[in-house]
């Protein structure tokens, strides 16, 4: 049976965008526009994890959370565009699991969902390996010769992105697009950057720059 998620998201573009992507990675999702009808299936239905907006009409994110309380077993990410550190703060006070913020990459949304679904049912961590190179999904840790290497969120998420998808060459856009939200401003050579960090972490020998197209990591021979 598939694992089901609860979405509360008002804007339909996206909404559908969410169900959708959330579908091909085989979860069933239940989405709602606004709160109080997501309690109400709350009472009659089981959901593995909720995925929660917080500007949303007649109840709003915070609201619901209240009513959930927090000894609310479910796990919950907070969705939105809001990004101030106090909101953040207030929310994980609430138990809140992750806070994504808008324009996000419905990708690493997938990976944070599978994160927690593992932690909560104390599953194995979720670890990406590559020779002597080590990539634990759950807690953003990466380790190579044993050694533990010290990362940006953004160069941990593209390094996750190539390892997941070994031999692919990846665009500045499409690393833009997927870590970023198609709708940044972030200039492409922001990635350029980047990956020279990593190469400076990880050593030279991991990336591959394909000229005129990108970057990428070889598939891995045993």
């Amino acid at each position: 049976m598939a694992t089901e998620i609860l979405l509360i998201e008002d804007t339909d573009e996206i909404r559908r965008g969410i169900q959708l992507s959330l579908q091909k990675e085989g979860y069933q999702v239940t989405a709602f526009d606004e709160a109080e009808a997501a309690l109400n299936a709350l009472e009659t239905k089981t959901f593995a994890l909720i995925l929660l907006d917080l500007m949303l009409p007649k109840m709003s994110g915070e609201t619901f959370l209240n009513e959930l309380g927090e000894n609310n077993p479910i796990p919950v990410i907070v969705i939105s565009a809001l990004n101030d550190e106090f909101t953040q703060i207030n929310l994980y006070n609430k138990r809140i699991d992750d806070y994504v913020i808008k324009p996000f990459s419905t990708n690493i949304l997938a990976l944070k969902i599978d994160a927690i679904l593992r932690r909560v049912g104390h599953k194995e961590n979720a670890a990406v390996t590559y020779n002597d190179l080590t990539l634990e999904i759950n807690n953003y840790q990466v380790h190579r010769q044993g050694q533990p290497v010290e990362l940006t969120s953004k160069e941990f998420e593209l390094l996750q992105m190539m390892l997941l998808s070994q031999g692919k060459v990846f665009s500045r856009e499409e690393f833009l697009d997927t870590i970023w939200g198609y709708d940044s401003f972030v200039d492409s050579r922001a990635i350029d950057v980047h990956i020279k960090n990593l190469r400076s972490k990880l050593g030279k020998d991991i990336i591959q720059t394909v000229k005129g197209i990108g970057y990428r990591i070889e598939k891995e021979t045993n």
